[in-house]
């Protein structure tokens, strides 16, 4: 029998790294599948998929989110690829939901099959949603996606609206493809009475075409607004949530921005990620090479696997930052669709 995650934490108090930062929040990748080839993230051809016995199994998932929340994590999201693909997702949600000191559980979806899936998801303790959508053109959802899924995805907005999710929309911006929307997105925040969190565009593309001419800032995009005639009231909320949050004077909606290119967050980071082939990544920029399914695979305790990841966690480097000083920021630094959002 494993020793449970409150034993561990009895031993193992929340982990530091070298600049002091602890880690609150968890991204499972739980495939490294996708039913869409959105620009930002994979070739329009694919990458080659892992082998199945090279994927973590949901017991696997299950035994190494216990360990996570036993070192202090409090928060865990599911990631992918896209989750949904994964069959029976609402088992893993189940037992997630029910590991001790789990203050949130939430997914990252692209949307195309959350209508159908919502009510079960739900049901199995999911509680938040964020869902990428990247356009309200359907021509241009097909040219950035390479699905023809906007209607599907409008729909998945409005039934996990009645599920009663909490809600978040992403939306990665992209110079020329579509900046244009962005007055568009923030009367669809009004609208929808739902957050809209523009991203800028980061270097973690498998299609290799970054570049810091394609990166709409932060201030470019608020600017833009307030010309337009949104005024932004900036909220206070915590310097470790990657968004930056405005409400809009006279309206419900609010929006949010996440500078990772312009306005770096990594001093407040509080985010560590678990890929679906068993890696543990301390920072979205760091090569996955911390294998913690081989330990779990050769028969380690809990208390062995709790101790390799406060070491590995000890190491997490400074993050962006230090890649913009190094003047090493560069396309394809990471694939997005195999280490999560």
């Amino acid at each position: 029998m494993h020793s449970s995650g409150e034993t561990i934490a009895a031993k193992n108090p929340n982990p530091l790294d070298q600049f002091n930062r602890i880690p609150k929040k968890i991204r499972f990748s739980v495939t490294d599948r996708c039913n869409m080839r959105c620009v930002y993230c994979m070739p329009i051809t694919g990458i080659p998929r892992y082998p199945k016995n090279e994927i973590l199994s949901y017991e696997e998932i299950q035994r190494l989110a216990a360990i996570f929340a036993g070192l202090g994590v409090e928060k865990f999201r599911l990631t992918g690829g896209e989750p949904l693909v994964r069959p029976d997702i609402e088992k893993l949600i189940f037992a997630l939901s029910n590991i001790a000191g789990i203050k949130t559980l939430g997914m990252t979806t692209n949307g195309l099959l959350l209508s159908k899936k919502a009510a079960q998801l739900k049901a199995a303790g999911l509680q938040s949603i964020n869902l990428s959508i990247d356009t309200l053109n359907s021509e241009k959802f097909k040219s950035i996606t390479g699905s023809d899924g906007l209607s599907k995805v409008l729909l998945s907005l409005q039934t996990a609206r009645d599920e009663g999710f909490e809600i978040k929309i992403n939306t990665v911006i992209i110079r020329g493809q579509n900046d244009d929307e962005i007055i568009d997105f923030a009367n669809f925040a009004i609208d929808q009475k739902c957050p809209v969190r523009f991203i800028e565009f980061m270097p973690l593309d498998g299609s290799h075409i970054w570049n810091r001419s394609l990166v709409v800032t932060k201030e470019e995009m608020i600017q833009r607004l307030n010309k337009n005639g949104f005024a932004l009231l900036p909220q206070n909320n915590p310097l470790s949530d990657p968004a930056r949050l405005y409400s809009i004077e006279g309206h419900s909606g609010t929006l949010g921005f996440i500078p990772s290119i312009s306005e770096p967050f990594c001093g407040a980071c509080d985010r560590i990620r678990l890929t679906s082939d068993g890696k543990f990544l301390t920072c979205i920029f760091e090569q996955p090479q911390n294998d913690v399914k081989k330990l779990l695979r050769l028969g380690k305790s809990d208390k062995e696997i709790a101790d390799y990841i406060i070491e590995c966690y000890q190491n997490k480097p400074q993050g962006l930052i230090s890649l913009i000083k190094d003047k090493t920021l560069r396309s394809g630094l990471n694939l997005m669709n195999t280490i999560g959002g």
